[in-house]
């Protein structure tokens, strides 16, 4: 059975319950047959650590108890999921005020203003309605999640940790293993505090090694 800060390789697809259309997968072939296929995505299976926050938390919940090899159907309302849309996160501006900003806004584009990340829902008669809701908010979704396998490679989960905790792709860093010593370089400028909570956080889960960073 798995358990909380076990480290599990998976696949997963996750569509709108209501249309079925696949928003996430890990599989290449999937994203492609639905028309969702992004060159600049990272395919293939997933590493996680069960209980970190890395996924959603009723999929991590989910997950805990189950076996390797079992393949989980999960459905998941709003509250589950990504929250009920808030209607106060819906802004209308004036949108010469984005033009001058050189924001040429047209329904579906995503936008990052002062920090937050919205969608463009209408433009019309000189004013544009923004939605800062993430953009699954309000909807019901479904899971199909794959549990593939345990990972009891050491370097395997300390890419797991920096992906899902520090939120890197692997060309951000370098990972050097000898023994139980992680070498870690992040070729970014990078607070020293979250290296060191990052740091005490993988000692946590990853028994018996030793990092630097």
């Amino acid at each position: 059975m798995l358990k909380e800060k076990d480290f599990i390789e998976l696949d997963y697809t996750g569509r709108i319950k209501e249309t079925n259309q696949v928003f996430d997968t890990t599989e290449e072939s999937i994203a492609k047959k639905e028309n969702v296929y992004n060159p600049n995505a990272s395919y293939g299976p997933k590493v996680i650590c069960l209980g970190q926050k890395q996924i959603l938390p009723a999929i991590d919940k989910e997950i805990i108890g189950k076996k390797v090899n079992e393949t989980i159907i999960l459905n998941l309302s709003p509250d589950e999921a990504f929250g009920k849309k808030d209607m106060s996160l819906i802004k209308t501006v004036n949108t010469n005020d984005l033009l001058k900003k050189k924001i040429n806004p047209f329904p579906g584009l995503q936008i990052n203003a002062s920090g937050l990340l919205g969608t463009i829902r209408s433009v019309n008669g000189g004013r544009t309605t923004i939605d800062f809701n993430h953009p699954l908010a309000g909807k019901n979704l479904v899971y199909e999640i794959k549990i593939n396998k345990i990972i009891t490679e050491k370097k395997e989960q300390l890419d797991s940790l920096l992906i899902g905790l520090l939120g890197l792709q692997k060309k951000d860093y370098t990972l050097k293993m000898e023994n139980n010593k992680a070498e870690i370089t992040i070729k970014q400028e990078f607070p020293e505090k979250l290296k060191e909570e990052f740091k005490l956080k993988a000692q946590e889960l990853i028994p018996n090694i030793e990092i630097s960073i």
